[in-house]
C-alpha cells in the first residue's frame, strides 16, 4: 500500500484550499498517511484528515505521548537518544516517516528548515515530494536536484543564510548531488561507455562541492547587504545608488536570488556601501 508523508511548517496554522483538496484526494484514494504531532501545520493537517474521516493514518511522535492526535489514530513512538526538546530529538520521527513513506506532501512557508529537511531526506531516499509553497499559493514537484534548486529560489537570502547555519544546506545539496551522480555511475557500470563519455563524474562532484562553498559565501554577503539596507532605511532606488547597481539588481538581492550574483559582484556592492569584507581560510575538517 502506498504511504504518504504529509507535513508542514509550524508557522502555518491554516491550510490553503488547494492543500485541503489534495489531502482529500489522498484520503479518497485510500492511501496510508503518516503525519507528525507538532503544532502548526501538523495539527492543521490532522484536523483536515479528520474532516475527511481518514482512517489509514498513523501519528508519529518522539517520546511516549504525541503532543497532538486529534482523532486518536494509532501512534508510532520513535526513540531518540538526542537531548529531549532539541532539534535532533524531534527530527528523529521525521527521518522515520521519510523512510516509511513512498512520497511526500509538504506545506512550506519558504523558510522553515524542518520542512525543507523533510524534502531533502525524501530526495535522498529517491522519493518525490509535492511542496505547496504557501506564499505562492501553488505546488512544486521535487524529484531531482533541478527541482530542489527551483524550490530554493523561493527563499530569501536571509532564510538561506539561516538554513546554512541550522542544517548546513549547501553541504546537504552537495551530498545529494554526489549520491545522484554516484547512482548514475553505478547504474551505468560499463567501463567502455564511461571512458567514451564526456562526463567526468569525479570532476562534476568536485564542482558541486565548490559551488556549495561559493553559495555559503554569497549567502553571507547577501544577508549582510540586506541588513544594511534595512538598518539604513533605504528604498530600493536609494540602495541601488549606494551599491552602484540597478534597481532590478536590488530587487533580486532582496528576493534572495543567489544564483544571479557572483561573489565579485557582491564584494563590490559591499565595498561601495562602505562595508568591510574579511576572509578567513582554514583547512577543511
Amino acid at each position: 500500500m502506498t504511504t504518504v508523508f504529509i507535513a508542514g511548517s509550524i508557522s502555518i496554522s491554516r491550510l490553503h484550499e488547494k492543500v485541503r483538496e489534495r489531502i482529500g484526494k489522498i484520503v479518497s484514494s485510500d492511501l496510508d498517511v503518516v503525519v507528525g504531532d507538532a503544532d502548526g501545520a501538523d495539527t492543521s493537517i490532522q484536523i483536515c484528515l479528520q474532516d475527511y474521516r481518514a482512517k489509514r493514518v498513523t501519528v508519529y511522535c518522539t517520546g511516549e505521548k504525541p503532543r497532538n492526535n486529534v482523532a486518536e489514530w494509532p501512534v508510532h513512538r520513535v526513540h531518540s537518544k538526542a537531548k529531549v526538546g532539541s532539534r535532533a530529538y524531534f527530527t528523529a520521527k521525521d527521518l522515520q516517516m521519510a523512510r516509511k513513506s513512498d512520497y511526500g506532501l509538504m506545506v512550506w512557508d519558504s523558510k522553515s528548515t524542518g520542512t525543507l529537511s523533510n524534502v531533502l531526506e525524501l530526495l535522498r531516499e529517491r522519493k518525490k515530494t509535492v511542496v505547496f509553497v504557501n506564499k505562492e499559493k501553488d505546488f512544486v514537484t521535487i524529484s531531482d536536484k533541478g527541482g530542489l534548486d527551483h524550490l530554493l529560489t523561493f527563499m530569501s537570502a536571509n532564510a538561506r543564510a539561516k538554513a546554512e547555519e541550522k542544517i548546513g544546506l549547501s553541504s546537504k545539496i552537495a551530498s545529494i548531488a554526489q549520491e545522484q551522480l554516484t547512482l548514475v555511475a553505478t547504474e551505468n557500470e560499463r567501463p567502455k561507455s564511461m571512458v567514451d563519455s564526456n562526463v567526468d563524474v569525479t570532476k562534476t562532484i568536485d564542482e558541486y562541492s565548490a559551488h556549495a562553498e561559493s553559495m555559503k559565501l554569497r549567502l553571507t554577503l547577501m544577508s549582510a547587504l540586506k541588513e544594511h539596507i534595512s538598518r539604513s532605511h533605504l528604498s530600493q532606488s536609494q540602495a541601488a545608488k549606494v551599491f552602484g547597481v540597478t534597481q532590478p539588481r536590488i530587487s533580486d538581492l532582496t528576493r534572495g536570488k543567489v544564483d544571479l550574483f557572483g561573489l565579485d559582484a557582491l564584494v563590490n556592492m559591499a565595498a561601495a556601501a562602505g562595508l568591510r569584507v574579511e576572509m578567513h581560510v582554514r583547512q577543511a575538517a
